[in-house]
């Protein structure tokens, strides 16, 4: 049969008579600004033309970034256009189109691809930093903020540079990245950030940022107590809070020939002061003359100095001649007022000599002091023997005495003796100083009840004692054996002492400032 083949033959001259009847059209695009910087807006318009005129308004242009649509818009009178602030400068060229679908009157057509030049954009590196200045060995954070010229989120990297030299190299997180060190040296050190671009993104510097590393300062002063010149060495950090802590060192046995003299001996406070902020002092004990030594008056050691030594002091109303602690007390005083010392962080620790100096403190100073913490040296040495014990102490006081085990210059036990400028002063062990604090700060609560000595040597196996719960609730005694250590200051533990005396400091009252 003839008729199906007959009627496919007319269906398809009809449809051909159909499309034949559409009119041709021209897209053609052009662009706002080209070349272009990533993140700058970029408006594409597309025109379309035909014999007839434009297509009817609001039929669909799409516009194409290759196969990728970047988006629609509508025709009015023949255009139609399209804003875009995101093409990728990766690769520089992107190929732009903008194609018509057509209608049952126009056909669809598709313009010639536009090549749209996007170059990264510029930007801009800032840095701050969070101090400035600083002490020397106190971190530090610098941070650096990268913001584009136009929008976007920049990525990659910050590189931050002292002078030529690159310190580190960070990664940006919501376009800030941060360096934080404690490694910079004294002086002043110019320091940038580079930001080292991206596809995207150009790299940029920051501008210099000055920072001012300070040393702290060293002053050697003299106080005259009862018609004595006493000698002291100060050392204050370049940067302070407004009311700094105050920290007293005094040293061991010393054969200084003045204008020498034991106030500048190094105990290695001034990087912890530098660090934490605090002011650190160093007082000279009082000179025998004719041993020539440098001791504490200590309890209970007048008979280690000479009439010629102790200057105008009578006792009373000294509690002993020569009057180191008066000196003590009146040279806290000074300084606390002169350098707007916080009262209730005044710290004395000490060795040897200075660490007996440092528990008459306690007794005598704990009205001014917070805490002590004595190394080497026990609370009494009594020529002649037996050695008694102080009377009461003024306040409350936290107290960390070290000790090493094998110390032969002050035996930690056995009632020892030890010898300042040729007398020989018998020694209270370890355990009666430490109960003599429990008792004093009314501590109801021992780490453990094993003695600190058994036999006339340290206990085997034990580190040390702490009581607590104390007459006031920050109030703590602690004794820390050094195990296989003589009788030597080490500056390793300096840290720990510092931690320990800064944790206990007077509480706050209305009376004090």
């Amino acid at each position: 049969m003839k008729v199906p083949c007959i009627v496919v033959v007319l269906c398809l001259a009809l449809t051909s008579s159909l499309s034949s009847a559409l009119t041709a059209t021209s897209t053609t695009i052009t662009s706002s600004l080209n070349p272009s910087f990533y993140g700058q807006t970029v408006t594409f318009t597309a025109v379309v033309t035909s014999s007839l005129g434009a297509p009817p308004n609001g039929e669909v242009i799409t516009f194409k970034q290759g196969s990728n649509i970047l988006g629609t818009s509508t025709l009015n009178n023949g255009a139609a256009t399209f804003s875009i602030s995101t093409l990728a400068a990766v690769g520089g060229i992107d190929h732009i189109t903008a194609a018509y679908s057509g209608d049952s009157t126009f056909h669809s057509s598709t313009s010639v691809a536009l090549s749209q030049v996007v170059d990264p954009a510029s930007t801009t590196t800032s840095l701050v930093a969070s101090q400035n200045p600083v002490n020397v060995g106190q971190p530090i954070t610098f941070r650096a903020t990268v913001a584009p010229e136009f929008i976007g989120t920049v990525t990659g990297n910050v590189a931050f540079y002292n002078g030529g030299t690159k310190l580190k190299t960070m990664a940006l997180s919501g376009e800030a990245a941060s360096y934080t060190t404690a490694a910079l040296a004294a002086g002043t050190d110019t320091i940038t950030a580079v930001y080292t671009g991206s596809g995207n993104f150009l790299t940029s510097t920051s501008q210099a940022v000055s920072q001012v590393v300070g040393a702290g300062t060293t002053l050697n002063e003299t106080l005259v107590w009862d018609g004595v010149t006493r000698f002291y060495e100060v050392f204050v950090p370049t940067v302070l809070p407004a009311n700094p802590p105050l920290l007293v060192m005094l040293h061991g046995t010393r054969f200084d020939v003045p204008p020498a003299n034991p106030s500048t001996v190094s105990w290695g406070w001034q990087t912890l002061a530098n660090q934490d902020g605090f002011i650190l002092v160093q007082p000279a004990s009082t000179l025998n003359t004719t041993s020539h030594q440098w001791n504490w008056n200590a309890y209970f050691m007048d008979a280690a100095f000479t009439s010629a030594d102790v200057g105008t002091c009578t006792s009373p109303p000294a509690t002993a001649c020569p009057d180191d602690a008066g000196f003590l007390r009146q040279l806290i005083t000074t300084l606390t007022t002169q350098y707007n010392v916080n009262p209730n962080q005044v710290y004395v620790t000490g060795m040897s000599s200075g660490a007996q100096m440092t528990e008459r403190v306690g007794v005598e100073l704990s009205d001014i002091v917070a805490a002590i913490a004595p190394t080497s040296g026990q609370l009494v040495g009594q020529h002649p023997p037996p050695p008694g014990l102080p009377g009461n102490a003024l306040a409350p006081i936290s107290v960390q005495e070290w000790h090493g085990t094998l110390d032969a210059v002050l035996p930690p036990c056995d009632d020892g003796t030890t010898g300042y400028s040729g007398v020989i002063y018998t020694l209270d062990t370890v355990d009666d100083t430490f109960n003599y604090w429990v008792q004093q700060n009314e501590c109801s609560t021992l780490q453990t009840t094993q003695p600190l000595c058994t036999n006339g040597t340290a206990t085997e196996g034990l580190s040390g004692n702490i009581a607590t719960g104390c007459v006031e609730s920050n109030i703590e005694v602690q004794f820390i054996w050094e195990q296989g250590v003589g009788h030597d200051w080490d500056t390793k533990n300096n840290s720990a002492r510092w931690l320990f005396l800064s944790s206990h400091p007077k509480p706050s009252s209305p009376n004090k400032q």
